[in-house]
């Protein structure tokens, strides 16, 4: 959202203790303007749509052109500013065919009072700039120095609840706007809802970066949802982008259509809930079922499915339904009733205010997952399938359509034909030096069952070699089989535990083929031909000041073994300068080994640690500059000049990068996740950004965003 100011959605409140850097809101001029219809009154669900404010531009030509079908434009804020380009904006969303909504960014905090007033400026805004009444106009609450959401909960639900009545009563279509965390935690939203039912517009970012579509695993956990904005940077346009979730429409509520300024006779109910009934808009649940026939053609039986791996709840029994859930592996599942639909048989889950939820059971008569035995009858609860054979696939099932609803980790049977001939029996331990697919199959042509991260131990009774890979086979549940990758053109992927003696090493193959299968994490050969050659023995401990790469080389070209998270303890054997890179040498198992950065351009991007001495800091030319002295240099020469003193804890209200200097060009120490508790010592404005800064250890600082145009970034304690 957008206050008069570049607006990032802070989760809770801001303490007075930064009040200095308060913004003073300007002063606007109330217009007049013939209100118009709209091109569009009506959106179904899931479509695009942006807000937008006095920051963009009247021409919303490109957000339609990128597929927005809605444009949600501020029209006031507080009780003197009106947004001087709504006009331009509403005409520009009519003419591109979008439907228009507007918006207040409001100041009242909990007064109710002062949010009646801020109602009628909003609506007279709205009347001026354009903005057809029935339309639905928001109300923008959320922290800011000029909007209080400390207050008691009830004091905050009665302000917002007066100015939606306004809103109301002078002929728009109420919302509440606000991010997850204030609307959980600062309003009754049981109480608007009652009211206002699916009024609610709620701002949850996944990540503060770019976002081209919504990723509905991450919606936000809510009823009552009408919109919800995914993003602030829409498809690289730096403009919000948002998506309802049921249809809007700003048609049928016989509101007064005129433009005066006397709406109290309006009887706009398009969104209000004048009886116990609830609106008609859509249940207060916003995944509403989307299969037309998900209650048709099936069969009762109750039963337990636990799933074999991940699996998608739907709201639908259909791949093309929205997804409420993935489940991971060995969720239990209690279903009522299943149906087969080509490919897939379909478990229909019970859930509250009389919903299902939907999930594939099997597919092509293969289980994905486990049907619980009756304990009286002693049979199994497994649905029949289309084909009267719950053993054999239905013809031409081997290729499923629309295969969107597939497991990650699929328990079916094995896809390679030859998995289990030409293989040599051996029992043994595999440990994964990395992230490695196991498959149904020893192919990389074959399914999923799971990713296994590093470090996994892998009990196997045989092997079998083919083409460039040597393959281990698990056996598992029900007998039936994993495989995964052991080795790579004679490149261990990991260790093979002592006890198994030289047995536990399959025989390789060198020929090489297509690595298509290459874990995440490989422990292979060094694939630096130098990085063993011209090192400085130096047995040290470096301790890693933000997250960085453990390579299979001494070059940023080599693979990747691990990211290593700050604070990482790292033994190393030897250093190496090459270029701008001091390298440092881990030992690791099987005589092989790690690669890490320890300095760039002679700036330590960590700690050597003390009793390593002298001895434990790799020579350079610029040897005894301290950790991280990049972020007190170059990149922002008044880092530590003109800073204000000030001793005060900040709370992240998303993810912020905590950088070595006050400048957005300084490298990255680590990226601080959403309520990350800081103690910061002084602040410092540059430009359009207030910097915090953290003292850390020896003496150094990080350095990270706390306002950008006066707006917090987080909570100020």
């Amino acid at each position: 959202m957008r206050s008069t100011n570049k607006k990032f959605i802070s989760a809770l409140a801001c303490a007075s203790a930064m009040t200095a850097l308060a913004i003073i809101d300007p002063v606007g001029v109330t217009k007049t303007h013939q209100v118009a219809q709209a091109a569009t009154d009506t959106v179904p669900a899931k479509s695009a749509g942006v807000d937008v404010s006095s920051w963009q531009g009247k021409d919303l030509t490109q957000q339609a052109k990128s597929g927005a079908q809605f444009a949600v434009v501020k029209v006031s804020e507080g009780t003197n500013y009106q947004n001087p380009r709504a006009q331009g904006q509403i005409s520009s969303a009519e003419q591109n065919n979008m439907m228009t909504l507007g918006y207040h960014y409001t100041h009242f905090g909990d007064n109710s009072n002062q949010a009646v007033q801020e109602g009628n400026y909003a609506v007279n805004s709205a009347k001026s700039a354009g903005l057809q009444q029935g339309s639905y106009l928001a109300a923008d609450w959320e922290q800011d120095p000029n909007n209080k959401t400390t207050g008691s909960i009830e004091d905050n639900t009665n302000a917002i609840t007066s100015f939606m009545d306004t809103v109301h009563n002078g002929g728009y279509n109420p919302m509440l706007y606000s991010s997850e965390s204030l609307l959980k935690n600062r309003v009754d939203t049981n109480k608007i809802t009652e009211k206002y039912p699916n009024s609610l517009w709620v701002a949850k970012y996944k990540t503060n970066g770019r976002e081209d579509n919504p990723d509905y695993n991450y919606f936000p956990s809510m009823d009552n949802v009408a919109i919800w904005q995914y993003t602030q940077n829409w498809r690289g346009q730096n403009v919000d982008g948002n998506v309802n979730v049921v249809p809007l429409s700003n048609k049928g509520n016989g509101a007064s259509q005129n433009s005066s300024s006397n709406a109290s006779t309006s009887t706009n109910t398009s969104n209000v809930n004048t009886s116990s009934q609830s609106s008609s808009q859509a249940p207060a649940n916003p995944f509403i079922n989307d299969n037309k026939t998900v209650d048709t053609s099936w069969v009762k039986q109750e039963g337990t499915f636990t799933t074999g791996g991940a699996i998608n709840l739907r709201t639908g029994a259909s791949t093309n339904s929205s997804v409420i859930a993935q489940l991971p592996a060995n969720t239990e599942v209690k279903y009522d009733a299943y149906s087969t639909k080509g490919n897939y048989t379909w478990l229909r889950q019970p859930r509250a205010n009389n919903q299902y939820g939907y999930l594939v059971g099997r597919a092509n008569g293969q289980d994905w997952g486990t049907f619980k035995t009756n304990s009286v009858a002693n049979e199994v609860t497994k649905p029949a399938t289309n084909n009267n054979n719950v053993d054999k696939p239905a013809e031409n099932t081997n290729k499923p359509a629309q295969n969107t609803a597939k497991p990650s980790q699929p328990v079916h049977n094995n896809t390679n034909t030859n998995v289990n001939s030409d293989w040599t029996k051996q029992n043994g331990v595999f440990v994964t030096g990395g992230e490695i697919n196991l498959r149904t199959g020893a192919s990389t042509n074959s399914s999923v069952i799971a990713q296994l991260p590093a470090n996994t131990e892998v009990k196997y009774d045989a092997y079998r070699t083919e083409g460039q890979y040597t393959w281990l086979r698990q056996p598992r549940a029900n007998g039936q089989y994993g495989y995964l990758v052991g080795r790579n053109n004679g490149n261990a992927w990991g260790t093979f535990k002592e006890g198994s003696a030289e047995a536990s090493k399959p025989a390789t193959n060198n020929k090489p083929a297509q690595n298509n299968n290459k874990p995440s994490q490989p422990v292979h050969n060094n694939t630096n031909t130098n990085v063993n050659s011209d090192w400085t023995k130096q047995n040290g401990v470096f301790v890693t000041g933000g997250e960085i790469n453990l390579r299979t080389g001494a070059s940023t070209n080599s693979s990747v073994i691990a990211q290593l998270p700050a604070n990482t303890e790292v033994k190393y054997d030897a250093y190496r300068t090459e270029g701008q890179y001091t390298w440092l040498r881990q030992p690791r198992a099987n005589g092989q080994y790690g690669y890490l950065v320890g300095r760039n351009n002679g700036n330590a991007w960590g700690t050597f640690k003390e009793g390593s001495a002298e001895a434990s800091k790799p020579a350079n030319t610029n040897f005894n500059k301290p950790v991280q002295q990049n972020t007190q240099k170059q990149v922002a020469t008044n880092n530590n000049a003109t800073w204000t003193k000030q001793n005060g804890t900040f709370i992240t209200g998303g993810a912020i990068n905590l950088r070595t200097g006050a400048s957005t060009k300084s490298p990255i120490i680590e990226t601080l996740p959403i309520n990350t508790v800081i103690k910061y010592d002084a602040y410092y404005r540059s430009g359009n950004y207030v910097w915090l800064r953290q003292p850390r250890a020896n003496g150094q600082y990080g350095y990270l965003v706390g306002r950008l145009n006066n707006q917090v970034w987080g909570t100020y304690r």
